[in-house]
């Protein structure tokens, strides 16, 4: 319990800081006009300052710098957040002014970071072959190639996989909420306080957003908000959940990460089985599903977090008992 406690701290600062950072981001937002209109396809009924990202990047930062050691991780979370979310608001920037940002310069970012996060050895390394029938001694190493590429594509799908997410108030962030809060219990397990005090930190930041985006939204997250949440999560869970080197910790992780793990292949599936393009813009998320099927915008959240809940209760399970 003591242990616990002692993360309490950045928790709550996160939480306040946040808190007092995203009045102010609201009123820049409407200054610059980085406002998400209600046009197209889009669902809300008012114009939305796409500015929370932005408060939440800067209060993990800030107190992850205050109360963690500068090891390999927050120098990754740092960097590869600042190039996140600077894209991320030239993105939403051009969204507001009802104009395409170009697909490839987000593209180039999200594979910079994820081999920053791999330089900086926050990678796939090894794998325990005990499942496999061989001693549990042996462990298969990644070849370096092998290594990398799973890296990137980790790193570079799951940023990708939170944006998806991000189409119904309160979600994307809810979702954070909890995969985050599981990646911190298995971190305080294992003893890895860095991955665990990162991970709290993030709890607190999301959750104070959640003030101002669960339905009705006042705000919302934009690209920067919702590419930083998916980068922090993946090498949250890349130093933290998968650190084991176990087939167990790869499924636990990917649990702890269902909810936009699950979202994200029932979309390609199905657009593969309508041949249409992967990355066309379209309403086969659960969430557009569901509401299709009459529920309303909070009805559908709150079963996705109760699915997001289940999730995270089954890895915790696994972790702690298989």
């Amino acid at each position: 319990m003591k242990k616990v406690a002692s993360y309490l701290v950045p928790f709550l600062a996160t939480f306040f800081l946040v808190s007092l950072l995203i009045p102010v981001a609201m009123r820049v937002a409407w200054k610059i006009r980085l406002i998400d209109m209600p046009v197209g396809r889009k669902a809300h009924q008012k114009p939305m300052p796409l500015s929370g990202g932005l408060a939440m990047f800067i209060g993990v930062v800030l107190v992850t710098l205050a109360f963690a050691d500068g090891q390999p991780l927050v120098t990754a979370l740092v960097v590869g957040g600042m190039l996140l979310v600077g894209v991320g608001s030239f993105d939403d920037w051009f969204k507001a002014q009802r104009r395409e940002f170009p697909v490839s310069p987000k593209l180039i970012v999200q594979l910079l970071v994820a081999v920053i996060a791999y330089a900086l050895q926050i990678r796939f390394g090894a794998i325990s072959l005990s499942w496999f029938g061989w001693d549990s001694g042996e462990m298969y190493v990644f070849p370096q190639w092998l290594s990398f590429i799973a890296t990137v594509v980790w790193i570079v799908g799951l940023i990708n996989m939170v944006n998806f997410l991000d189409g119904a108030d309160g979600l994307a962030g809810g979702v954070t909420v909890f995969s985050a809060t599981t990646l911190f219990f298995i971190a305080l397990v294992k003893g890895q306080e860095t991955t665990a005090m990162i991970a709290i930190v993030l709890v607190g930041a999301t959750l104070a957003f959640l003030r101002f985006n669960f339905f009705p939204a006042q705000m919302f997250m934009g690209d920067a908000g919702a590419t930083f949440l998916g980068f922090a999560l993946a090498i949250i869970s890349l130093e933290g959940a998968m650190k084991g080197a176990t087939l167990i910790s790869l499924v636990v992780t990917v649990l702890a990460l269902g909810l936009p793990v699950m979202d994200t292949v029932q979309v390609f599936v199905s657009r593969m089985l309508a041949g249409t393009a992967l990355y066309q813009a379209d309403r086969r998320h659960m969430h557009h599903r569901l509401m299709s099927r009459g529920l309303s915008p909070k009805q559908t959240v709150i079963v996705l977090y109760v699915v997001s809940f289940l999730f995270s209760a089954v890895s915790l399970l696994l972790f702690l008992y298989v």
